[in-house]
This record gives C-alpha cells, structure tokens and sequence, in this order.
C-alpha cells in the first residue's frame, strides 16, 4: 500500500506547477480579452500523468493517484492566481482609474502585484479550510468539477492510454495555436487581417448601415485559435448568446445612436470607441443584475451558510460521527497552523491595503471579515452549482463600500478585490479537497500545495501581467478587458453617482438590468431554460468587439456540428483541444509583447 507520506513529492508538485503557470499565463491573456478564465486541476492531472507514464521505465517508483491529484492541486492553485490576484479585473480597473485621474506612472510595482496577490490568496486559502468537513464531508456537496477530477484520476489508473491520447491533442494543439499566432503577428507576411476578419477584408467595406460602416463598427469574425478554443468550452447555447448580444449591441443599438445624434463620431476610426461609452451600461447593468438575481435565487445556500456558521460560532457544530472519520481523508490541517495562517494573511492584506490603495485599517479589516462571510456563501455554491459567483461577490463588496467611504473609487475596487481574492481561491481548492475525499488524500499536505501554488503562480502571472500592460493599452483593442470595464463603471458610478453617465445611458442600463433579471428567472423554467440566452454572455457581448463575440460562436458552432457526428470524440478530447489552443496562443501573446518591449522590428 502507497504511504501517506508519498503523496506530496517533489516531481508531482513541479509537474502540476509547471501546467498551472503554462494555464496561469493563458488565463491572464483570455481573460483580459472575454473576462473569463478557465481551471487548470483537470489538464495538470492529465498531462502529469502522461509525462510520468512515458517515464515510467526511469523511475524507481510508479506515479500514483494520490501523487497525480498533489499535482491537480499545484496546477489548479498556479493557474487561478489570473482571478485570484486580480489581474484580469480590480487590479487593471485600478490602474485605470490611475491613469485618467493621475497620469502614467502610477501602476503597481511587479513586486507589490506578487506580495498583495499572495496575500489576498492565501486569505481564500485558509478562509476554505474551516468549512471543508461540513460542505465536503457532513453534507457531501457534489463540487462537480473537484469530482469530474478525481473520476479522471480514477479513470486515468484503470486505462492509461486514454489519458496520454488527451495530452498529445493538447501539446499538438498548442504547438499549432502558437504557430498561427506567430504567423499572424509577423507583420512583413501581411496575414494579421486573417486574425480579425471584417467586410474590409472580404471588399464590401461599403457596406453598412445609417451611412456607418459595418467595419467600422468592428462587425467581423476573429479567427485566432484563442477565441475557436474559448468557443469549444463555452458550448452552444453562451455561444449563441454572445452572436446574438453582438448583433443587438454593435449591429442595431450602436448604430441607432449615431443616427440619432445621441453620440457622434469624428472619424470612422473612432466609432467603435465612441459607440462603447453608451453601449457597455446596459451590457454591465445586464451582467450584474443577473448575478444578484441568481444569488438571490441561492436563498437557501446562503441560508443554509449562515447556519452552519452560526453553529461553529456557538461550538455547536455537528460532531464527526466515527463512521465520517472513517471515511474522510487522513491527516487535517492543524488548527494551530490555521490559525498562524489566518492571522498572517488579515495582518498583512490591511497593511498592504492601507499603505498601497490608502484603505483605512479598520475598513480593510471590515473587508477580510466580510470576504469570509461572501467565501462562505460562493464555497456552498459552487458546491451546488459549480458556478463560482465571483463576479456578483464582489459587487456585493462594492456596494457596501460604495456607501462606507463614498467617492474612493480605489478603495471600492480594491476591498472587493479582497472579496473577489477570497471566493475565487476557496472555491478552487475545495474543488481539490473534493477530489482528495474521493482519493483519500492528505488534507494537510493538499493545502500546503495549494499555497505553494499560490506563490510561484503569482511570480509568473503578475511577469505576464506586467509584459501585457507594457506593450499594450489595456483595455483596448488587443484586450477588450470586459470584467476591468465592468468593475471600473460599478466603482465610477458608486463615487460620482448616475449623473456621471452619458445621455440616456441610464434608461439604457435599466433596461439591461431588467433584461437580466428577467433572463435569470426565465432559466429556471425547466421546458425554457434551453433557449433562454445567457445574460452574461450577452453583457459581456456589449463590452468586447463583435469580432470575439463571434469568433467564440463560430468556435462554439463547430463544436456543436462535430459533437451531432461524434458525441464520444468531443466528449473525450474537445477540452483538451480548446486548452491547447488557448495556452498556445497565450504563451505566444506574452512573447509577442516581448519583442515589442525589445523594440523589434517585425511585429
């Protein structure tokens, strides 16, 4: 029998480090450009598996189960630190804000990205721990991903061959999708249109319409592999939601507008900026008007929270029976550890809070307490749902402070930074503790990996933050950065108030709000919830050029074909294929924007 004590090695560890960074710089790119992210457990476990298995021969000993799901844990850890240290949201909106208040040169050092990002996620780290034996073991919430994970592992050790199969799809796929990027950003080859095709490109620029160009509009398809991939795992129906949010905001809506005069444009280079200024309020009010109405909807979650919390407060928790003792995982993280931890992490977010963001003490204490109370409610849901409600967590956080110290539009960022920080990195590794019940892995040593995951995919995912926002205007046109826009106008209109929004935006973004009230609560309509559209993504539709919006429908839409003809080969391989595409374009993007910074010629 393999010992406990095997489990947390120095080859799973490095293995599941080294997919997380590769996943951790891609999520930095893709969600810069959609806003979302994607995990990492499931490709860390697989591609570990495959690497050891081809070593098999050179190996003292076999790479086990347990030691390949250490390996999911470092990845998954390493590859949400995007989301986590707020790189693709609070932390770009900040910067923001910086520079249309204060000018350039007011950005985050490297160094502080790294030491408040592992502060922040060490918070969702320990905030997890406490709430691991009732969420996982008392109560057995399902955790779909976590158990998707450890029924990989499981399937992986009973056929190997399935599994080396998936890693060649990824590693092909991404050497493919570097390549294609490479060939578009060579600017003497003359293909970069082929990324970004519009009627341009095709000759029938003339065509448009209220005399506005439909190029101009940036009505067009974006054929980078980035996107395909994206459209692979999103599926059909988001797929169809954000074709049918980019026709509605930049085929119908923005056109209305110049030809009403409610917005003008100078040259047909500035429409699409022009237009965006109108346009993202009722995308946003969409957005987050559906993610407060699906909380509201877990009325019962949160209930069911606030119980459990109530009762560990009175000591009153439910006792572990000896037959849950006997079937949970060995080994629990000490108390005493936790605790060390615990302090550790509060102390050091509130000084880091007050002395980078100037956020009074007692206000980034206020934070860290709420930010568990938020953590508690999104570890229960997506123990439910598999739907981390991040997003609308952190809105609940800037409301809160929108109200505590109204017009700090850094402050309201940052503290739901904090919150955001907290529910992303407990719902990820309780995913992982979910696959450790199943494989009865080591509590303790999951948790000490998923830290170390913390700190070295920070290092990596602030360096290729820090490359990106070098050689790109962020947002802008290369990364739209809808969850940054999004933060940014919640935080705006917070401190200065609905006055501070363009003619008629406001009647716009109520009608956005309603349309995501009304599209939330359709959903849940069993005979409807197949064809109600997906009021993210038709928000974010608003917010990012039609290109992208189309490019991941035309990636959906193919999916959905071959999927008609092969239901076993997309089942099998389609996420492997969109993970290659999407890390292979992302790597590329980050040595791109080297070149830039190095001041090459030819790109």
């Amino acid at each position: 029998m393999e010992k406990s004590a095997s489990e947390l090695t120095f080859r799973a560890v490095v293995s599941g480090l080294f997919v997380g960074c590769l996943i951790g710089a891609s999520n930095v790119c893709i969600g810069l450009k959609i806003g979302w992210t994607f995990g990492a457990s499931i490709t860390a476990a697989v591609i570990s598996f495959a690497l050891f298995k081809g070593m098999g021969t050179f190996m003292s000993r076999p790479y086990g189960p347990k030691e390949n799901l250490i390996s999911a844990t470092a990845g998954s850890s390493a590859g949400t630190m995007a989301s986590a240290g707020g790189m693709v949201a609070c932390i770009p909106a900040l910067e923001m804000f910086r520079l249309e208040t204060l000018g350039p040169g007011y950005n985050l050092t490297y160094w502080q990205l790294v030491i408040w990002a592992i502060s922040v996620a060490f918070l969702g780290v320990f905030f997890a721990v406490p709430l691991r034996r009732q969420m996982v073991v008392v109560e057995k919430l399902r955790y779909p991903t976590g158990t998707a994970a450890g029924e990989t592992i499981k399937a992986m050790y009973a056929s190997g061959v399935e599994a080396v199969k998936k890693a060649k799809v990824l590693f092909y796929s991404l050497i493919a999708a570097a390549g294609i990027k490479l060939v578009y950003s060579v600017q003497p080859l003359g293909l970069s249109s082929l990324e970004d095709i519009s009627f341009n490109d095709i000759g029938l620029g003339g065509l448009g319409i209220f005399g506005i160009g439909f190029a101009a509009l940036r009505l067009g398809i974006n054929l980078s592999p980035m996107m395909l991939g994206a459209g692979i795992l999103i599926g059909p129906k988001v797929g169809w939601s954000l074709f049918a949010g980019g026709v509605l905001a930049w085929g119908v809506i923005a056109p209305i507008l110049f030809n009403m005069d409610i917005v003008q444009y100078t040259t047909d280079a500035a429409v699409y900026k022009t237009a965006f200024k109108w346009v993202l309020w009722p995308g946003v009010a969409c957005m987050v008007a559906a993610g407060f109405t699906s909380l509201a909807l877990q009325y019962k979650v949160i209930g069911h929270t606030f119980t459990s919390l109530r009762r560990a407060a009175k000591g009153g928790a439910p006792v572990q029976t000896e037959g849950e003792a006997e079937e949970d995982a060995p080994d629990p993280f000490p108390m005493g550890w936790w605790t060390i931890g615990m302090i550790c992490a509060t102390v050091f977010t509130t000084a880091l809070a007050n002395i980078y963001f100037d956020i009074p003490i007692w206000m980034g204490i206020l934070a860290v307490a709420l930010s568990f109370l938020i953590a508690s409610i999104a570890v229960r849901a997506t123990g439910e749902t598999d739907i981390n409600p991040v997003g609308a967590m952190g809105k609940i956080t800037q409301v809160v402070y929108g109200a505590l110290d109204p017009g700090k539009i850094p402050t309201n960022l940052m503290a739901a930074g904090i919150t955001a920080a907290g529910a992303s990195q407990a719902g990820d590794l309780m995913h992982d503790l979910k696959a450790g019940y199943m494989l009865k892995v080591s509590i303790r040593k999951q948790v000490i990996t998923q830290l170390i995951g913390v700190i070295v995919g920070v290092f990596i995912v602030a360096a290729v933050y820090r490359l990106l926002t070098a050689a790109y205007e962020i947002p802008g046109d290369t990364f739209a950065g809808p969850a940054v826009i999004a933060w940014h106008a919640m935080a705006e209109v917070l401190a200065k108030g609905v006055s501070s929004l363009p003619d008629g935006a406001l009647w716009a973004a109520l009608v956005g709000g309603f349309v995501g009230i009304a599209l939330t609560l359709l959903a849940r309509i069993k005979s409807l919830s197949k064809w109600v559209p997906s009021p993210v993504a038709l928000g974010i539709a608003f917010m990012v050029p039609a290109f992208y919006s189309f490019g991941m429908w035309l990636g959906a839409i193919i999916t959905y074909v071959y999927n008609r003809k092969n239901p076993d080969g997309v089942d099998r391989y389609g996420a492997s294929l969109a993970s290659g595409l999407i890390a292979g374009e992302g790597l590329m993007m980050v040595v791109v924007a080297i070149l830039l910074i190095l001041g090459v010629s030819w790109v």
